[in-house]
């Protein structure tokens, strides 16, 4: 396990960073009361999580006057230094944001309380989704719950029902079959794939969904512990297979200049007829500005299709839980204690009623009618056995750098797959 290094400069002012924390770096907004508990989010309180969080907290004081939970906001790209300089300072908020693959050295330190046993203590356990509890799993070496999946999403595969429906096409269930699909479209001079390959990850999201199709949904984790090397057939499969869908055009020219709003625009103005993307991306979809190919209506959904000789199936999920909520040990006292179980009792189905957010906490209640492919992501979440990583969800950062730089000039074709894989073998 590894444990937390710092740079000496970055040590230097640790004390200064330790002395201010509460306030240095970001905005700040509290809600009034003796027992504040600290809470670091990326966004402010009338965005994302905080936006539920906050009026939550008002709830909540309504019994509990001298409870407050004071905001602070700082920008998402300086989240891991902020927190890392706070943990060599002993002065960690007491509810964080923090990135869900960069856990395990704060597990490791025993910095942050193990959720799965809290959430056990307070009769909620039951209440986390199944394939949501999997994932967080899968984000720690120790096999437990360390976050709360405060948002959930699912990947997979958004096409355009018209287009689909004027070709005959139906939703495909094998790899050959998509790429047959593929082929079609490219016939009848529709380009296949949306596919923002600046962005780089949009890239590795198709190595990764062929690879975890083949190997299964622990694939990448196999290949972390040492159990199957990242060379291994399998993964030299879905490298090539994603460089010639490339070669065919199946990603359109320029794939490379292409950045995430580029992309977004190509599926949601009919130029293109799939788009392989999460769940996230439901506010373009249901924006009727972006949106120009007949409302959310037109869009339908289907999970990544299996491959030949693989073990993967279709009731397995590729999800991403974002950014995530943790909870330092040293503030969990009782007020918190109180705070995490009313907070997580209520959030599910607030965050539905109110924003139609999913959460990896299951809710009774339905997403409005208006609101179809919400529910869609619903029924997908129902029938999810288990979920998959990321691909480079358990590389370190020059590892995730590499893949990701090596992923475009794996498309353009100036590596070959053998190359590509063999680089984050080193």
């Amino acid at each position: 396990m590894k444990q937390l290094t710092f740079p000496l400069m970055m040590l230097a002012s640790i004390v200064f960073v330790g002395g201010c924390s509460s306030s240095s770096g970001g905005e700040m907004e509290s809600s009034g009361g003796e027992r504040e508990i600290h809470y670091l989010s990326n966004r402010t309180a009338n965005q994302g999580q905080p936006r539920i969080v906050m009026p939550i907290m008002e709830q909540f004081q309504q019994n509990n006057p001298d409870v407050s939970l004071d905001l602070e906001t700082i920008e998402q790209s300086d989240l891991v230094q902020r927190i890392q300089l706070l943990t060599a300072s002993n002065a960690l908020p007491d509810m964080f944001v923090y990135e869900s693959a960069q856990l395990d050295d704060l597990i490791s330190g025993d910095y942050i309380v193990n959720i799965e046993e809290a959430l056990g203590e307070a009769g909620l356990l039951d209440n986390v989704r199944p394939a949501a509890l999997d994932l967080m799993r899968q984000l720690s070496d120790t096999g437990e719950m360390y976050a709360v999946p405060m948002e959930l999403n699912i990947e997979g595969f958004w096409y355009n029902k018209e287009i689909f429906q004027s070709l005959g096409l139906e939703e495909p269930q094998t790899w050959d079959e998509l790429m047959a699909i593929s082929d079609v479209l490219l016939e009848n001079e529709i380009q296949p794939f949306a596919l923002a390959g600046q962005d780089r990850w949009p890239i590795t999201r198709f190595i990764n969904a062929y690879a975890v199709r083949y190997y299964g949904v622990d694939a990448m984790q196999r290949v972390a512990d040492g159990d199957l090397s990242i060379t291994d057939e399998g993964f030299i499969k879905a490298a090539k297979t994603v460089q010639e869908m490339s070669e065919r055009g199946y990603f359109g020219q320029g794939v490379n200049a292409m950045d995430y709003d580029a992309a977004t625009a190509s599926f949601l103005t009919g130029q293109s007829a799939m788009y392989y993307m999460g769940s996230w991306a439901l506010g373009e979809m249901n924006d009727e500005n972006q949106n120009h190919i007949g409302g959310p209506e037109n869009i339908g959904f289907f999970n990544v299709p299996v491959v030949e000789g693989g073990v993967g199936t279709l009731e397995d999920y590729m999800m991403n839980a974002g950014i995530v909520t943790v909870f330092s040990k040293a503030g969990f006292d009782e007020p918190t204690r109180e705070w995490f179980t009313y907070l997580y009792t209520h959030y599910a189905d607030r965050a539905m009623s109110e924003h139609g957010m999913v959460s990896g906490l299951a809710t009774s209640i339905e997403p409005s009618d208006d609101d179809p492919l919400t529910k869609l992501v619903l029924d997908e979440l129902e029938q999810a056995e288990s979920s998959a990583l990321w691909f480079e969800a358990t590389f370190n950062a020059r590892k995730q750098e590499l893949a990701e730089t090596n992923a475009q000039q794996l498309i353009e074709g100036s590596l070959t797959p053998e190359q590509f894989m063999s680089a984050l073998d080193e």
